[in-house]
């Protein structure tokens, strides 16, 4: 028997073109309490893997198409599965295979036919390894989340900009501080078009929470990609707009106000439908997220970034009139522009 695991329903995702196995070992994880979804060729597995995200992955290596050392690789290719579990249950039982299903990034390496004990146990020792990293990751974050917290629910106005840059400043930044530079400013902003939209009190904290956090996402994008200096291609985009997702899923449990989720999985959609992760479009769209897309572009354009130089305000003003009712809400831009008027006049 499989070790019962009473933390949550494990998701499990096997992919193999043996039939006979993967009805084995369904009926097998399933007796124990496991969900289980199977595959039976490369190319599915995958897609299903960014689709289900399961909490294990188990991976014949003789296929057709593609075997699964490169399902390894294309799976730890994306951030949204690249942490995901992974073992290897194969009929190739050499010590050149095992060493090389571990240098994949394997978690471990199981020969057929295999021996349900000791399948359970190594299963057991990779949940309770996820488990414990899990713990110590939700432990750190939630020490600075806890802060935040308690000063929203105390209203405390003028405490919380400061106490999110600088509690939160070290989830944020990146190598060159970039991103961290970016978070300081937009806040700034996102706080003076909120109130200019008549946001006060707790809406106002939850906007300011939300733009500190809107781009905690990307600490799951590669370097190769945050740091490139050439404009990014459209592989790299896709791989860059994952983390709005990224970012949902590092927050979905430590209960942060809903505004300020929303604006961190939202602040990608346009006015007009075109944008992502869901294509929202009017007032369809969380008002939190369509205060601060505006600030966020607004902040890319005027600042320098590696693979160009700041744009001139006036150009910057000239796209965001260009993408009112396009990209941005008509009445949030207005009143974004006449902010940024009066900024321009030292007023």
């Amino acid at each position: 028997m499989l070790a019962n695991v009473k933390t949550k329903t494990r998701t499990i995702l096997i992919i193999d073109d043996e039939f006979k196995i993967l009805l084995g070992l369904r009926a097998l994880l399933e007796r124990n309490g496991f969900k289980v979804i199977t595959c039976e060729d490369s190319l599915s597995g995958i897609k299903t893997a960014a689709e289900s995200l399961p909490d294990l992955i188990i991976c014949d290596i003789m296929l057709p198409l593609m075997n699964g050392f490169k399902i390894r690789e294309k799976i730890s290719e994306n951030p949204l599965t690249k942490d995901i579990p992974f073992l290897f249950l194969s009929a190739r039982a050499s010590k050149a295979d095992k060493i090389n299903g571990f240098a994949a990034g394997a978690d471990d390496y199981i020969t057929k036919p295999f021996d349900p004990q000791e399948l359970a146990a190594r299963i057991h020792a990779i949940f309770h390894r996820q488990d414990l990293n899990n713990q110590d990751a939700a432990r750190k974050i939630n020490q600075q989340i806890e802060i935040i917290q308690a000063e929203i629910s105390n209203n405390i106005s003028h405490k919380l900009q400061s106490k999110l840059q600088n509690s939160m400043a070290q989830l944020l930044s990146r190598r060159d501080n970039e991103t961290e530079e970016h978070a300081r400013r937009v806040i700034i902003l996102s706080e003076s078009l909120a109130r200019a939209l008549g946001k006060e009190g707790q809406a106002l904290e939850h906007i300011r929470l939300g733009a500190l956090l809107h781009d905690i996402g990307m600490v799951g994008i590669s370097d190769d990609i945050l740091l490139s200096t050439s404009i990014l291609t459209d592989e790299e985009r896709k791989v860059m707009m994952t983390h709005v997702a990224l970012g949902k899923k590092i927050l979905d449990p430590l209960g942060l106000p809903l505004a300020a989720l929303e604006l961190v999985y939202h602040h990608h959609e346009h006015w007009d439908g075109s944008g992502y992760p869901d294509g929202l479009a009017g007032k369809d769209i969380p008002l939190a997220a369509r205060i601060f897309a505006i600030v966020d572009v607004w902040d890319a354009l005027t600042s320098d970034r590696t693979y160009r130089k700041a744009w001139s305000e006036e150009k910057a003003i000239a796209y965001i009139k260009e993408q009112t009712g396009k990209h941005f809400d008509p009445y949030i831009a207005e009143k974004f522009l006449y902010i940024v008027h009066f900024k321009s006049k030292g007023r």
